[in-house]
This record gives structure tokens, C-alpha cells and sequence, in this order.
């Protein structure tokens, strides 16, 4: 499937455009086939170093695999369930780049909605969801940030019968920094608290943290190292889900025209006011070989696993990749 970007600028403007499609045939079982579609626009605008603006649009038309999302634990369904989510974002960034400090409010509105043929489809899985937050950044040193960022989601579903109404409030405070050249990071610890419209259903507040560390020892190598702990709705069973992430990755270039790549994920998720507690890992390696300055080449492997206190949830997939890229 192709895939298309396109970017101008003019003065202080800069606007993107892209497009990229995905399709997955399937040679044994031609009723998992599916083809995904997101489309990107945006635009970022400067002025008087001191004011930055960037609004953005996306829509993405894209599917749950059978036994995943809504169709989970569900063996009648056979096909993918589809779906198509848009989101549409606004941040602002009061401060120059010599500034010692920096105000970043923002706002995006969310929604997501199931094609009503899907045979597994439900209202109560549709939704909007508004996000609005403040950050603010106090550089103390060289390339040294103090940051206090506060956020809210507000989740409205569409069902009628459906009290998963929820307000979640967040607040982290940490630090972020970049050392051109060699690392760039951001650490951030809080509290999280989430309250349903539903008044019978309990409220859930846990300590929370968002860690991303990128680490170039050399120029043509570099390491990627994530971990979040944050709360997160549910599309079925319960009312919402602990998520602790982790994830490693490598990338290195070995030569002017071939690369590589090597990550690991670990994903636990804790389903809350239920005896349910999934596992999922997954190992990902991918190799690239640029034949020409327009013609590339590519080679991957994927293992996914994924255990379940509800046993008929668990799986484990192997998926392999060979792939070509063409720029014109």
C-alpha cells in the first residue's frame, strides 16, 4: 500500500500532508484480510519567537483482529471488526527557544466509532473523548528542564444503557532534557484518579510515571528505553485497566546504505473491580538495505505472546515481513 507525505513552508508557516494505507491478505484464511487508512494534516505556525501554534487533523479508518478490542473472547466472530477514530488537536507554547520559561497549554478532541455491520458491533463501545492539559517548563542549567504538566480526559460513550462515563485527572512533575548529539529524555512521575458518572462504580487513583530515555553512544547507534505506568478505559468487562509498559529497542547502522533494529515490549494490564490480569510481550526484528538513493528493502520478525487469567484470550503469533519503499 502506498504511503505519501507532503510538506511546505512558507515564512513562518509550515503545513504536512500525508497519507499512508496498510493491507494484510491472508492465504489461508482470506476473512482476516483488512486494509487500513490514516490521513494527516497539519500546520505550525511561529511568530515573534515567542508565540507557536500547531493545529492538527487525523483520521484513521482501522479494524480490531478477531479477538481482539470489542470482539474479544467472542468466537463467533470471524472477520475483523471495523472501526474509524478522528482526532483533532491544539497546542500553543508561550516562550522563546532562550527563554527560561515556557507555558504549553493544549486541547484535542477524540471519538471513535464502529461500523454498525461489524457482527459483533455495540453503541456502548463508541465514544468522544475531550483532553485538555497545561505544562509548564523552567530550564535551570545547560540543557536541564524542571517540568509541572496537569491533564484531564473526559470520556462521554454513546450507549444509553453505558455508565463509563469518566473524568481522569493527572498530575506529573519531573524533568526533561537534551544533550545534542548523544541524549535526549524526559521523566515523569505522578498521580493519577479516575471518577465514573456512575456513582455504584468505585473510583480508582494510583501513582503514575511516563519515562522515555534515547541514548546515542555513537553516531550510528542508538537506544531507546521506555516504561509508563498509567490508567486506561476499558472496551469490555470492567470499568478501567492499570497499564504498566516497558520497552527496549536498538537501532544501528552498520554501513551507508544497511540498518537494523531489535526492540522488546512487556505490557501488564490489571483489570480493576475483576479477577482479570493479562501479559502481553512482544519481540520485533527488522533489517533494511538500501539498494538505491529511491529503492529500499526490508526484512522483519515479530513474536507476539500474550497470557491471560480468562485462558481463552491467550495466543501467541509469529508474523514475518518483506517489504520494498519507493520515493519519488
Amino acid at each position: 500500500m502506498p504511503a505519501l507525505r507532503i510538506e511546505g513552508k512558507k515564512y513562518n508557516t509550515k503545513f504536512t500532508l500525508g497519507y499512508e494505507g496498510l493491507q494484510s491478505l491472508y492465504s489461508e484464511n482470506s476473512d482476516n484480510n483488512y486494509t487500513d487508512h490514516q490521513l494527516q494534516v497539519g500546520l505550525n505556525r511561529t511568530s515573534n519567537r515567542r508565540h507557536q501554534l500547531a493545529i492538527s487533523y487525523q483520521f484513521n479508518l482501522g479494524h480490531d483482529a478477531v479477538n481482539m478490542g470489542i470482539s474479544e473472547g467472542n468466537e463467533q466472530v470471524t472477520a475483523p471488526t471495523k472501526f474509524y477514530t478522528q482526532q483533532v488537536a491544539l497546542s500553543y507554547v508561550y516562550g522563546s527557544q532562550s527563554s527560561k520559561a515556557k507555558l504549553k497549554p493544549r486541547f484535542s478532541f477524540n471519538n471513535k466509532r464502529y461500523d454498525k455491520k461489524n457482527s459483533s458491533y455495540t453503541p456502548m463501545a463508541d465514544f468522544n473523548e475531550y483532553n485538555y492539559g497545561l505544562a509548564f517548563d523552567y530550564n535551570i542549567g545547560a540543557s536541564l528542564n524542571l517540568l509541572l504538566d496537569i491533564s484531564n480526559r473526559v470520556t462521554n460513550y454513546q450507549g444509553t444503557a453505558n455508565h463509563k462515563d469518566s473524568n481522569n485527572s493527572l498530575l506529573y512533575t519531573g524533568i526533561h532534557w537534551d544533550i545534542s548529539g548523544k541524549t535526549q529524555g524526559i521523566v515523569k512521575i505522578g498521580y493519577e484518579k479516575i471518577n465514573f458518572a456512575d456513582s455504584s462504580r468505585n473510583p480508582q487513583a494510583n501513582p503514575s510515571w511516563d519515562i522515555g530515555i534515547n541514548w546515542r553512544p555513537k553516531t550510528y547507534s542508538t537506544f531507546n528505553i521506555n516504561a509508563s505506568q498509567k490508567i486506561i478505559n476499558a472496551v469490555t468487562g470492567t470499568d478501567s485497566i492499570e497499564a504498566d509498559h516497558k520497552s527496549i529497542g536498538w537501532e544501528h547502522t552498520w554501513r551507508y546504505n544497511l540498518s537494523s533494529s531489535l526492540a522488546y515490549h512487556y505490557l501488564n494490564e490489571t483489570y480493576q473491580h475483576s479477577a482479570r490480569e493479562d501479559n502481553s510481550s512482544t519481540i520485533n526484528i527488522a533489517l533494511s538495505y538500501q539498494l538505491s538513493s529511491w529503492l529500499a528493502f526490508g526484512l522483519s520478525y515479530e513474536h507476539q505472546r500474550k497470557s491471560s487469567s480468562e485462558v481463552n484470550l491467550g495466543y501467541d503469533k509469529n508474523i514475518y515481513g518483506l517489504t520494498s519503499s519507493l520515493v519519488f
